[in-house]
This record gives C-alpha cells, structure tokens and sequence, in this order.
C-alpha cells in the first residue's frame, strides 16, 4: 500500500500576505504563515524549508 502524501497549497491573504496549507489525509490541515510574496511562497516550496518543515512534523526523515 502506497504511503499517503502530504499536499501543499499557496494561499494569497494580500499583496504582502502569503500562506501556504498543508494537508495530510487523516490530520487537520497546517499553515505556514509569514511569506511575504509568490517568490518566497515558491522558494518555500521548492527549496529546504519545506524539507525542514517535513522533517520537524514527522513526514519525512
């Protein structure tokens, strides 16, 4: 059986306001707020940050 996959979702609050959801199938969705733009919002997305965050909720070793 495969293992679920956390999903993540870029949210704009404002122009300076940006989040992004994190759902896991099973778990209340999680936010990661404090992005200041679609740049940082991507950059999170698909840099070390999103390993990190991974990491530090038990998703990823």
């Amino acid at each position: 059986m495969a293992k679920a996959k956390v999903t993540f979702k870029v949210i704009r609050d404002a122009d300076d306001d940006w989040k992004i959801q994190a759902d896991y199938p099973g778990a209340d969705s999680r936010e990661i707020a404090g992005l200041t733009s679609k740049a940082d919002a991507d950059d999170w997305m698909n840099g070390d940050r999103k390993i990190a965050w991974l990491r530090s909720q038990g998703y990823a070793k």
